[in-house]
């Protein structure tokens, strides 16, 4: 595979990550309020992610100029819309794994409990 073709697939599978093929610029604003390192941090806690340190994110989205306190505001508004009771449940009855983001969460242990009994309702 020529190494056009295998950037773009690199880039489709892992929006380009670490793989050298992506902008150089922070990952760009949803338009819902907030800075680009918000944005990441936002979208971080959402997709269950542990919060990232700079060095990751510098290399991950090739800035190193990372706004460190936006990027975690973010990140403490996306773990708080994620770590609702109602949301592990079903995530549970999904047969999904239980979100990082939310090993954090100050009720932790009410989550993963609420989490487990929805895995418990799974079926078979």
């Amino acid at each position: 595979m020529k190494k056009p073709a295998l950037c773009t697939l690199l880039f489709l599978l892992t929006g380009c990550g670490l793989t050298g093929c992506g902008s150089t610029s922070p990952p760009p604003s949803t338009g819902s309020g907030g800075s680009q390192w918000y944005q990441a941090g936002y979208h971080d806690a959402l997709a269950g992610k542990i919060v990232r340190d700079n060095n990751t994110l510098a290399e991950w989205y090739g800035n190193p100029q990372i706004d460190r306190d936006d990027y975690l505001k973010g990140y403490s508004s996306g773990q708080a819309e994620i770590c609702q009771p109602d949301k592990m449940l079903a995530l549970g009855k999904q047969g999904r794994k239980f979100p990082a983001a939310c090993d954090g969460a100050s009720d932790a242990d009410q989550l993963r409990e609420q989490w487990q009994k929805g895995r418990d309702k799974m079926s078979p």
